[in-house]
Formats: structure tokens, C-alpha cells, sequence
């Protein structure tokens, strides 16, 4: 069944609004969720529930993701078809419909064919950022949805280095919205490896399994981890940053990547006679 979108991300609604011991009717968007079919080589692989935007970058992040592409020059054909709920994706290789298909804690009911657990050697990487970094990305990343700020009700992601953003994406999946990221840089030949990715999402075993395939050493989200990717993290070397706020975060695996500068001491011409003023930094928690 379709429906009307104000955009392809939001969908027209009036609702009944409840204030105190009033009630009116509000015009207002709800953020769009459709299923959209993937179909490779001719048959289906799998149905996403998903956000319909970015659908062909949804689909070849998918396919990287699960290790049944390498890159974009396996492609041979990549297209929307049926209205734009089917992308078609046509490869210069056979590949082995997988038979075991894992549901996922994601949200909209998310699909891995992976055993996370054994999938991934320890990535090494020199990257490195500070707290103050981190924290600006976060916010960034919180202005700059604008679904988000216009619907609610979506996960955001983006690839960032540590000064500014590079590619967003949002999604009422949050491992949607990583698979798109995987597919932007894909389609414009951007390299993931040693970079920083931002989520608004919970940090699960699949999302962590999606940034270790990416080459992505650090993984930053407004909100918790699950124990599952804690320890894939720790196995794997990957950095794990949850609860981010603006002057706090807690990161759970790979702190050595965390970079704290030293509080400066007191001032050479004090005398020792005064304190250095107080440090205002960030607290890792």
C-alpha cells in the first residue's frame, strides 16, 4: 500500500494532541518505513524494512557488509525497479544464497547472514582523537539530521575524520542507516579504513561487526552497548564510545585510541605561590 510523502523520508499525518486538559488536531510527519526487496543475480535476498532514501547506497553497504561483495567494480548492474521497493543488482560473480538468515536486536527487524562472532581479524590503526573531538562530532551529527528534526523517530549515522563529517545517513533502521554509509563511500570510491563513525543508535554485535568489515577503528553513539559487542570489540580492536554528551562519554573498548591532553601546570612565573587555573576538559566516564 503506498502512501503520500511530504519527501521520500516523511509521511503527512493529523494526529490528536493532548495538552493538559486541552485537545486539537496537529498536522504533523511521521518518518516513512517501507519494505523494499533485494533482489541479486535475478533472485530475492532479502527484504529490509527501511527508510525509502538512499535505497541503492542501502544496498550495496548491505552486500559489502556482508561480505558478499568486495567493491563497487563487482557490480555489473545496480538499479530500482517496481516503483522503487526492488533495487536489482546484477554481479560480474555467482554468490551462494545464504541459508542461515540471523535476526538482529536492529531495529525494523534487522538481517545479518554472519556468525559475528568469527569474523574479523584485530584491526590496527593509528588513529587517534580527542575528547573535544569526539563530543563536536556528536553534536554535528545531532544538527545536521534533518530528518531527524523534521520527523523523529530515525537513527542517524556518519563517517567522519577527526574534524568534520564527511557523509550522513538516516533510517528508521540504525543498522540501515550504517549500510548506507558503507554504500555512499562505495559509490563515490571513498576509503572507510581509518576513519570515525557516529551513530545515534544502540551500539549491538552487528553494528560492530559492520564498522570492523568497514576498516572503521572507532565507533562513537549517544547510547549504550550490548555486552556482545563489547567483547567483539575488545577481540577485533576496535574502539567502543557510548552515552556521548557534550561533556561526558564512557568508552568501553580500545581507550588507548582516546587522547587526553595533560592539565596544564602552574605558569613558570607564578612562583609557585599560585594554582594553574582549573582544567574545564572533558571527563571520560
Amino acid at each position: 500500500m503506498g502512501c503520500k510523502k511530504t519527501d521520500a523520508g516523511s509521511y503527512p499525518v493529523t494526529y490528536t494532541g493532548y495538552y493538559d486538559a486541552e485537545c486539537r488536531p496537529v498536522r504533523g510527519v511521521v518518518p516513512v518505513e517501507e519494505v523494499i526487496t533485494l533482489y541479486v543475480n535475478g533472485r530475492p535476498l532479502v527484504s529490509l524494512m527501511c527508510t525509502p532514501t538512499q535505497l541503492k547506497e542501502l544496498a550495496l553497504g548491505f552486500l559489502f557488509n556482508e561480505g558478499l561483495i568486495e567493491g563497487l567494480d563487482d557490480v555489473e548492474v545496480l538499479e530500482l525497479r517496481g516503483g522503487g521497493r526492488c533495487v536489482d543488482v546484477w554481479l560480474k560473480h555467482d554468490i551462494e544464497t545464504p541459508g542461515l538468515r540471523i535476526i538482529t536486536s536492529g531495529c525494523s527487524g534487522g538481517i545479518t547472514f554472519e556468525d559475528v562472532t568469527s569474523a574479523h581479524h584485530r584491526l590496527e590503526s593509528g588513529l587517534r582523537v580527542t575528547p573535544q573531538q569526539m563530543t563536536q562530532l556528536i553534536e554535528e551529527l545531532s544538527r545536521i539530521a534533518i530528518l531527524y528534526r523534521r520527523a523523529g523517530g530515525v537513527h542517524a549515522a556518519a563517517l567522519a575524520d577527526v574534524k568534520q563529517l564527511l557523509c550522513v545517513a538516516e533510517d528508521v533502521g540504525r543498522h540501515n542507516a550504517l549500510d548506507k554509509i558503507a554504500g555512499i563511500c562505495l559509490r563515490q570510491g571513498w576509503s572507510t579504513h581509518d576513519h570515525i563513525l557516529l551513530t545515534t543508535g544502540r551500539l549491538t554485535s552487528e553494528m560492530v561487526n559492520k564498522v570492523a568489515r568497514m576498516g572503521v577503528p572507532i565507533i562513537i553513539s549517544r547510547t549504550s552497548p550490548t555486552s556482545l559487542s563489547v567483547q567483539l570489540a575488545q577481540a577485533w580492536g576496535v574502539t567502543l564510545v557510548g552515552y556521548t554528551r557534550r561533556r561526558s562519554f564512557r568508552v568501553y573498548a580500545g581507550a588507548e585510541r582516546v587522547v587526553v591532553a595533560p592539565t596544564p601546570g602552574p605558569s613558570p612565573n607564578s612562583g609557585g605561590g599560585e594554582r594553574g587555573a582549573s582544567s574545564n576538559g572533558i571527563q571520560a566516564t
